[in-house]
């Protein structure tokens, strides 16, 4: 029986199998660039219907950013606050706008493979997240989003173990392998031990770490430290008849950094007290800043906005700067850049990614000397200060070149055709 082995991501998602002995990635969106990268997107013009991947993109183009277009939703699967949204007066549970994606994952799989296909093997982080009872919440959705699906077998492989399978083919003897996997809302890292013979056991996983930050923290960085300002964070008002001069409360600043989270502005009580807040502005500078915000939350610009922020953290990774630009009706935004600063800001950050995989060291009892390869995955270990943080850590004579997309898919589906 065919396993599908999917590996399901904050930003894309890939699906893969075995034909003829050897690994095929399918093409599950002929509309992208690369059609084997499938956005992880989900958009609702209405409650009835949905799109897909970069068909979400061009329908809610075309639509003129009407209905409600959903990115990073993964990242809330552990969080017991969010049990989901609304669209209309439709009910959307997180599982399943999770099991939606899925089956449409199946769906298209189907139709390339033309069988059906009731077996698979999906990729999960290390950690959900370091709290055992929002790791176990996280785990029960990813679950119910599967059984959602049409899945009528399935397990959950951790994504660093995929990537490290990944490696198998090219093993020349049994090797201690740090797979560092930073995607763009959880970071993690597995120590596992591997030949090029070894039948795969629970028991050479020496240790595992993981850290819910990754690439969307860091875009949020751009968000929090420079840019937010022109979307209000730091403009004052005042309430009528009130005395005190106030600024945009936290719940409002704090969600624009965070991409899964900024579409939530537009939830009518939030969105009513920023419009509240712009007519009570005090200069006519704080009131264009709230416009600007307000036109970025109703127009729903803000995908469009953090696809300009990922592409200046891409370009800052070979560049010392880079100049933001985005000027749409109602909004124009003009910030310059620059690698240092971002690096800056990002020291917390990193420290903080970084500190699972110190615990994990020290708790495994295998020192930073006995790792043989260190193999990094995801988009996210682009970044140069990850990068430089593991070097740091390891040599850069152990870190081994790996598709940073491709090596969890090729894992998963090595091992699925095992399941």
């Amino acid at each position: 029986m065919l396993t599908l082995a999917i590996d399901f991501g904050t930003s894309n998602t890939l699906a893969g199998v075995i034909r003829d002995g050897k690994i095929e990635l399918l093409p599950l969106d002929p509309e992208n660039q690369d059609p084997r990268i499938f956005r992880t997107l989900l958009y609702f013009p209405d409650a009835n219907q949905a799109f897909y991947g970069k068909k979400a993109i061009t329908e809610f183009t075309s639509n003129d950013f009407e209905g409600r277009l959903f990115r990073s939703f993964k990242a809330h699967l552990p969080n017991p606050q969010y049990l989901g949204t609304t669209v209309q007066s439709r009910r959307l549970p997180i599982e399943e706008m999770v099991g939606l994606f899925l089956l449409e994952v199946k769906k298209r799989a189907e139709k390339i493979l033309n069988q059906k296909i009731t077996k698979a093997l999906v990729g999960r982080p290390a950690l959900y997240s370091l709290d055992p009872v929002k790791e176990g919440i996280a785990t029960f959705r990813m679950e119910k989003a599967i059984q959602f699906a049409g899945f009528e077998e399935f397990q959950l492989m951790p994504e660093p173990i995929a990537a490290a399978w990944s490696l198998k083919p090219t093993l020349k003897k049994v090797s201690k392998i740090l797979v560092g996997d930073f995607g763009g809302g959880t970071s993690d890292f597995t120590l596992i031990e591997m030949g090029p013979t070894q039948e795969f056991e629970k028991k050479h996983v020496l240790g595992l770490g993981g850290c819910p930050k990754a690439g969307d923290a860091l875009d949020g960085l751009f968000m929090k430290n420079r840019l937010s300002r022109h979307f209000g964070a730091q403009s004052e008002y005042r309430i009528p008849m009130g005395s005190n001069v106030l600024k945009m409360p936290p719940a409002v600043t704090e969600k624009l950094q965070v991409p899964a989270w900024i579409s939530h502005l537009r939830e009518k009580e939030t969105f009513e007290f920023i419009k509240n807040v712009q007519k009570c502005s005090l200069t006519e500078k704080d009131r264009k800043f709230i416009d600007q915000l307000i036109v970025l939350v109703e127009d729903q610009q803000i995908f469009s906005f953090f696809e300009e922020i990922e592409k200046n953290k891409r370009q800052l990774s070979n560049t010392d700067f880079s100049d933001f630009q985005f000027q749409v009706e109602g909004i124009d935004v003009m910030e310059r850049l620059s690698r240092l600063e971002f690096e800056k800001w990002a020291a917390p950050l990193t420290a903080e990614i970084m500190q699972p995989f110190d615990e994990m060291l020290a708790t495994s009892g295998v020192k930073a000397g006995d790792i043989d390869l260190v193999c990094l995955t995801g988009g996210t270990a682009q970044a140069p200060m990850i990068r430089q943080a593991l070097v740091d850590r390891l040599g850069v004579e152990k870190l081994v070149s790996t598709d940073f997309f491709g090596s969890v898919i090729s894992g998963l589906t090595l091992a699925g055709a095992r399941s």
